[in-house]
Formats: structure tokens, sequence, C-alpha cells
């Protein structure tokens, strides 16, 4: 993706001057649909295919639909080539560094009605999961010798301590129902 654009100022600055012209809040339209397809190459770059529709629409409104998520991607830095229009939507090809997954998170995020009082929290969830997975795993983004000896010499650690604590297990399904059984419990609410 050519260029990173601030969204927030950017919309920002439009809002303030849709403001002082009096221009009220625009309709716009959520996809009903995503396709995601993310890749990640050895070298780092990440490649993204990424479709919306908006399948509800009427033709007419689905041109414009089109039309103002061609600008809107625009006006984020993708360049217009890298968009193509579909039938009942947009698709977009880019290339980049893994950051490029934001913006289909974003498109996920605003499936949410509620939104505006759901994104704090969202957003601590992330960085609370973010912050655990780091704490639990040493990622690994690629297979080489260096990358077998470590995983090989885990799984050995692992099993040993498994065989010398077999409660250990038992312990992690407890905690894992748990935390199954709170979800549970909060969706029956």
């Amino acid at each position: 993706m050519s260029g990173r654009v601030d969204a927030d100022a950017l919309f920002r600055e439009i809002n303030e001057v849709f403001k002082r012209y009096g221009v009220e809040k625009g309709v716009g339209f959520v996809p009903d649909r995503l396709e995601i397809t993310f890749e990640r190459a050895t070298s780092n770059v990440c490649a993204l295919v990424y479709k919306e529709f908006f399948t509800y629409l009427p033709p007419d409104v689905i041109e414009v639909a089109t039309s103002n998520a061609v600008d809107f991607l625009s006006n984020l830095g993708v360049p217009r080539e890298k968009i193509i229009l579909l039938e009942q939507g947009v698709e977009v090809r880019l290339e980049g560094d893994a950051r490029i997954a934001y913006f289909p998170i974003l498109e996920m995020l605003i499936q949410d009605r509620d939104i505006s009082r759901n994104l704090d929290p969202v957003i601590d969830s992330f960085k609370g999961s973010i912050r655990s997975l780091l704490g639990l795993f040493d990622f690994s983004w690629g297979w080489d010798d260096v990358t077998e000896k470590r995983w090989r010499s885990s799984l050995a650690k692992l099993d040993e301590i498994i065989e010398a604590n077999p409660g250990m297990h038992s312990e992690i399904d407890e905690i894992v129902k748990r935390h199954i059984a709170g979800k549970e419990e909060q969706k029956s609410l």
C-alpha cells in the first residue's frame, strides 16, 4: 500500500468542513459479506485480497455505495488500480507489511451495530489477548534449522514437565472449561 494515511485526522478534518457548512451525517452502508484472503510470505511482505459486498441494497444504491467505497479506499491511500468494481461490491488487492490487515479488521468491527459503545472494550480485549499470547508463545514466522531446534527442544521440555506433573493437563482443561462456561452463561443472560 503506498503511503500511510492518518484516517482519523483525514475524516476528522472532513467532518469539521461538513459541520462548518451545515452538512449532517450521511448514510454509510456497511457491507454484509466480506471475503478476506491474507497471505504472509517469508519476506514479511503480505498480500491481501479483500472483497466487500452490499447484497442487501437495490442496484441503484449499490452503484452509489460501491462508488463511495472506491472513493473511501482511494482517500485512505489505496491506489485506484488496486480497486476492482464487482457486481455487488468492490475488491481490493494490496501488498505490504502486516499492517494491511488493519483495514479488513476495521470493516469487520463496524459489523457491530453497537461499535460506538463497544470499541474501547474490544480494543482493550485485543491488547490483552495479544499480550497474553506473547507471554505464552515464542512466535515463529518461518521454518528453518534454528526454529526446528527451538520447537523440538520446547516440545521435549513440555513432555518432561507433563510426565513429572500429570495433573498439569487437567488443570489446563479446567481453566478452559471454566472460561468457556463463563461465556455460555453470558450468552444466556
